[in-house]
């Protein structure tokens, strides 16, 4: 078995970012440092991450969390700031199917599993994600048709979204609106390219996981029916 998918499968990290931290330098296998990803382990060998012993973990857990304002999508932060794993006893060792910046709220999915969420963020699955954003203004027909087909909003990157919906509540017109790449504060740059102020951003929706009526900064279990859903959104 290659080393990163061993740290993925023991829950350290996704095996896309235990790439990174074996290149770091942060692994043993039999008190050697391993520096490369592709490098064979045997059952028997003794891995060690971060001077710890490490083992494949065979119960794998799936958690849906209700992320608040505020908090950082990571397991620790260099300038001590509130981040998601405070949410969570060190013992689950869970880390993030991707990530909501830090002024999102909503849906965020937790796991041990590093290789699920290798193949849940990896961009060939295309997962539709639905967000609900409070902006200033409406968007008009040309507008919903432009942010379809895609807008410019910088390095070399197009945003694209569905409208979903729009609705003014009070002085402020709610957006649902669906993505499927979810680069880095897309929704966000696509907002500011068109002129228009965002107030709010909620993910709602995760392919076939809904968020429904879970608390903020409350996260629960996925149960078998929806550990299926997101097996079949891997398979579609």
């Amino acid at each position: 078995m290659r080393l990163n998918k061993y740290l993925a499968l023991s829950g350290v990290s996704s095996r896309r970012m235990a790439d990174d931290l074996i290149k770091a330098a942060t692994t043993t296998v039999n008190n050697i440092v391993i520096t490369d990803p592709a490098f064979h382990v045997n059952e028997n060998d003794i891995v060690r991450y971060d001077g710890k012993n490490i083992k494949i973990n065979h119960n794998h857990i799936v958690i849906m969390f209700n992320k608040p304002l505020g908090i950082i999508t990571s397991m620790d932060d260099p300038r001590n700031r509130p981040v998601v794993a405070d949410y969570f006893p060190k013992e689950m060792r869970l880390f993030p199917v991707g990530r909501l910046d830090k002024n999102t709220t909503g849906l965020l999915l937790m796991t041990n599993n590093g290789d699920l969420a290798n193949k849940l963020m990896h961009p060939k699955n295309l997962i539709p994600k639905i967000y609900k954003a409070e902006i200033d203004m409406i968007l008009d027909a040309k507008l919903i048709s432009n942010i379809k087909k895609g807008i410019f909003i910088g390095y070399n990157q197009w945003a694209k979204a569905k409208i979903i919906s729009q609705k003014k509540v009070k002085s402020r017109i709610l957006v649902t609106l669906q993505l499927h790449h979810g680069k880095n504060r897309e929704i966000r740059r696509l907002f500011n390219k068109i002129n228009r102020k965002l107030f709010s951003l909620n993910r709602v929706k995760y392919g076939d996981l809904e968020l429904g009526n879970l608390p903020l900064g409350k996260y629960r279990e996925l149960n078998k029916r929806e550990l299926n859903k997101v097996q079949r959104s891997l398979n579609d």
